[in-house]
């Protein structure tokens, strides 16, 4: 979860504070014009606030919280996948679509290992048989 709020921050403050810059070097942004700076910087803020949401799920890993972010991720991250793999870029088209498949990845496998996980404060009891 900590790569995952990483990933977001990274690509959010680069996109919410220096918009041209980020669709002017990111590979396939700019094959889709015109630049809208609204549109670039609402997505910036948009990544933080999945950060916020990431970063705290990976420091409280409370269930509940932990499960939300997850989905969350899922919901931004499977879509834009799929974008990507309809519409395959010219240029670093490969690695694009590798590290997409990672980052849509990740959410499940956290999500399946942590199916059986139990609510903060809560533990097992060992049976007697």
């Amino acid at each position: 979860m900590i790569f995952l709020t990483f990933v977001h921050v990274a690509v959010g403050s680069w996109t919410l504070f220096f918009p041209h810059s980020f669709y002017g070097r990111v590979p396939t942004v700019g094959d889709y014009p015109p630049f809208n700076e609204h549109l670039f910087r609402d997505f910036g803020a948009m990544n933080l606030a999945m950060a916020v949401v990431l970063g705290t799920g990976a420091v409280l890993l409370e269930r509940t919280l932990v499960y939300v972010a997850l989905t969350s991720n899922l919901v931004w991250a499977v879509p834009h996948l799929a974008f990507h793999a309809v519409h395959p870029p010219h240029t670093a088209g490969t690695l694009l679509v590798v590290a997409l498949v990672v980052i849509a990845t990740i959410p499940v496998v956290l999500l399946v290992l942590t199916r059986g996980a139990l609510p903060a404060g809560e533990r097992r009891r060992l049976s007697r048989r």
